[in-house]
């Protein structure tokens, strides 16, 4: 079937994933029997702990452990298959050699299973990666496409499993897939530059989206510079009739796009961009936006969360999805967990924000918490380390506790081992000292809650998953 993007798609169809098809697109030997060959495969696992009936384990290696000590713990559990190495079949028992699939290098084999997988499907693929904002991105981009109807009945789609975007996750992710799937939206991640490179070519997108250019990791990938040109590594794998779909309000991606001579599609607020959010208005309850005369709502406070929206909406768009279904779809969406929830619990209201933390994502929780309390006295902040910043740490710091005074936060509690330079920056800013606290840990950082907090305040929660900034919540 032809969609409106131009791109063949085999609805209705199925690709069976055997294990006859990973030892042959592996470039694997075994001595398998023809019987065992044509087993549907259910999951790839690296983990032997969670195998089950019917899946196949991977043994991959690792500077501290090696997976090929737990093929046997695997194939008691059901496993159908272990893909291993040609030294580390050595260590598992003789009994289970039939069930091997011996390869040169496990994490490469894998790579081109999914590769060949992906391929065999004929998936219109959306690839997804940025800074802040890939997974929530990627969840609305999937709810929406859920919308799409082949002969009255939704089509299938494939998504990121959990958190795997990296050169692991993301072909266990498509190897996850049923084989039915019409479209597959896969998010990629990476600390260094080099890394998306790998994935895109394995995923082969027809559209890439980057959600924006901030200080992610930015101490990983030595300037904001690398950071940039490792997100744009994403269009190296875009297929024939691929594009990137950009948030136009990013000046290092508009400018970084024209210099590659890319063909983009812009979205933002901005009047460059082709898809534009505007008469955009936030209230506690969410926010509202226009888009080409239509009007959306987001059950979600964050205005930021439009920028998740707007690629959603144009992809869906582009796939046949009416305007009617987009806005039921639209409204119905939800942060995904730890990443922007509301939640009230003892008279205090709390922006339960920290499933991970950078100073991008710290400007737009900041912005999120102005938002939703109107009354300036009202406001307190809970944040903690941002991790990975490297010769960066000292200064995002200290910016970060100004922007917290500038926006007027009345109370701070920072938290972790850079929680001074988040003080030193509020105090310099002219919040006295006596309204930021710090604490050690989030243990530390609850016993402070309990103490300063008031009924009636709007607390913000932001912070690196290291300091597990949750478990305020949890024990408030």
């Amino acid at each position: 079937m032809q969609s409106k993007l131009g791109h063949e798609c085999q609805a209705g169809s199925k690709t069976e994933l055997t294990v006859g098809s990973l030892i042959e697109w592996g470039g694997g030997k075994s001595d398998m029997s023809a019987l065992g060959r044509k087993s549907k495969v259910n999951i790839v696992w690296n983990d032997s702990r969670k195998v089950g009936e019917g899946d196949v384990f991977i043994a991959l290696r690792s500077d501290t452990d090696d997976g090929h000590h737990y093929a046997e713990a695997a194939f008691k559990q059901g496993a159908i298959a272990a893909i291993v190495d040609k030294k580390g079949i050595k260590v598992i028992p003789a009994k289970y050699h039939k069930k091997c699939i011996v390869v040169s290098d496990t994490l490469k084999a894998i790579q081109k299973m999914a590769a060949r997988y992906r391929k065999e499907m004929g998936l219109l693929t959306v690839g997804i990666t940025g800074s802040n904002g890939k997974t929530t991105t990627r969840s609305f981009i999937s709810e929406l496409l859920k919308n799409i109807k082949i002969s009255g009945k939704n089509v299938s789609i494939g998504e990121t499993f959990t958190n795997w975007n990296n050169h692991i996750g993301v072909p266990q992710s498509i190897l996850k897939f049923k084989g039915d799937e019409y479209v597959a939206v896969l998010e990629m991640g990476a600390n260094h530059v080099g890394e998306i490179r790998p994935l895109t070519k394995i995923c082969r997108p027809d559209i890439a989206v980057i959600t924006n250019i901030g200080y992610a990791h930015v101490g990983l990938f030595g300037s904001i510079e690398n950071t940039a040109e490792a997100k744009f590594e994403i269009a190296e794998g875009l297929g024939r009739n691929g594009f990137m779909l950009l948030n136009g309000d990013d000046r290092r991606l508009v400018q970084g796009a024209a210099e590659r001579k890319l063909k983009t599609v812009l979205f933002g607020t901005s009047s460059g961009c082709d898809i534009r959010a505007t008469k955009i208005n936030v209230s506690e309850k969410g926010v509202s936006f226009c888009v080409d005369g239509e009007e959306y709502f987001l059950s979600m406070p964050g205005r930021h969360f439009i920028y998740c929206a707007l690629p959603a909406i144009y992809i869906a768009k582009r796939c046949g999805v009416d305007d009617a279904a987009i806005k039921k779809a639209i409204s119905s969406l939800k942060p995904v967990s730890l990443r922007g929830m509301l939640e009230s619990k003892k008279g205090v209201k709390f922006i339960v924000d920290c499933y991970n933390a950078n100073p991008s994502s710290m400007s737009n929780a900041i912005k999120y918490l102005v938002d939703v309390t109107p009354a300036k006295t009202k406001r307190a902040a809970i944040v903690g380390d941002m991790y990975e910043l490297e010769q960066y740490t000292r200064k995002c710091h200290l910016k970060l506790g100004e922007e917290l005074v500038k926006a007027d936060v009345q109370k701070i509690i920072a938290v972790g081992k850079f929680a001074q330079y988040v003080k030193d920056g509020a105090v310099k800013a002219g919040i006295s000292p006596d309204r930021v606290f710090i604490a050690e840990n989030s243990a530390d950082a609850l016993d402070v809650c309990r103490s300063v907090l008031k009924d009636g305040e709007t607390v913000l929660l932001k912070g690196s998953r290291g300091v597990g900034l949750e478990k305020v919540f949890e024990g408030y």
